[in-house]
């Protein structure tokens, strides 16, 4: 009797799991969403995972950013959510940078015509290294570069070196928007000095970007910002790479800087490595 009762306890038990499971399964929300920029007729953010991408919808065709489609099939949903709105074709694709988990993935977009435009490093970059799956760009921005389509304008911009040495600010003067992709995040500063990064050079792109006439900022992962969280983004970084500076003058090593840099109160924390990166920039002559 005992063993009937477990029996059929454990029976409920499964059920209720396979229940509880298949409605878990019912509720999750796809991997993507396309939502429009609050404040704007015609300016949207496509999210895929932990990636987010910005593109304008215009008369005569879209303007769009990131493909976002490393080692998953973003490009292809990124179209067809761009087709749900609007049947204008898509006429540009911009670069935010060379990190494949951004750009990776466009041959979807090329095949439909598009134009792809990146900073002139990040195509070097990319014609050097010949990836498989990055549509090489067409056109390239140094400082400034104006696209205008269908009565809208997107400039892209180059501020310097920060997030990599490639890094492209995307903005929507019309609707008052910038796409700043990793140029800021939820958590700590992410600098690739492999590639062009700059630490130093990191709050000077945020000044750029201040000076801009915009309301909202978009970055590559996370929830918009304001001109205020980009304000204090940039003085915080600003604060660690000062702090490193004074550390060194008073005799911090590249082997002690980490242990000589105040954080805790500014809530970010760096590895060693990127202290012994930063004791380079630091120090170079």
């Amino acid at each position: 009797m005992l063993r009937l009762r477990f029996i059929g306890l454990s029976a409920t038990l499964v059920a209720a799991t396979l229940s509880t499971t298949a409605q878990a399964q019912t509720a999750a929300p796809p991997p993507y969403a396309t939502t429009k920029v609050e404040g704007t007729d015609n300016v949207y953010i496509f999210r895929f995972g932990g990636h987010q991408s910005m593109f304008i919808v215009t008369k005569d065709g879209v303007i769009a950013t990131d493909p976002i489609s490393e080692r998953r099939p973003a490009a292809k949903t990124y179209i067809e959510e761009i087709q749900k709105i609007t049947k204008a074709p898509i006429k540009y694709v911009i670069y935010s940078h060379s990190h494949y988990d951004h750009i990776a993935g466009g041959k979807p977009f090329k095949d439909l015509g598009a134009t792809f435009i990146a900073h002139k490093n990040a195509k070097a970059r990319i014609v050097a290294l010949k990836p498989d799956d990055v549509v090489v760009p067409d056109q390239v921005v140094d400082n400034k570069k104006v696209i205008k389509l269908g009565g809208a304008e997107v400039r892209a911009y180059s501020f310097g070196r920060g997030h990599t040495g490639d890094d492209t600010m995307v903005y929507f003067p019309d609707t008052k928007v910038v796409m700043v992709s990793d140029q800021i995040t939820d958590n700590a500063p992410l600098v690739d000095f492999a590639n062009g990064g700059s630490a130093v050079g990191w709050a000077p792109i945020l000044d750029g970007v201040l000076k801009l006439d915009f309301e909202m900022a978009i970055p590559g992962r996370g929830e918009p910002k304001t001109r205020a969280d980009v304000e204090a983004y940039r003085t915080k970084f600003a604060t660690v790479v000062t702090r490193a500076s004074d550390a060194i003058k008073a005799g911090a090593t590249r082997d002690t800087l980490a242990s000589q840099v105040k954080t805790d109160d500014i809530g970010w924390n760096f590895n060693a490595q990127f202290y012994g990166s930063l004791y380079d920039e630091l120090t170079k002559k």
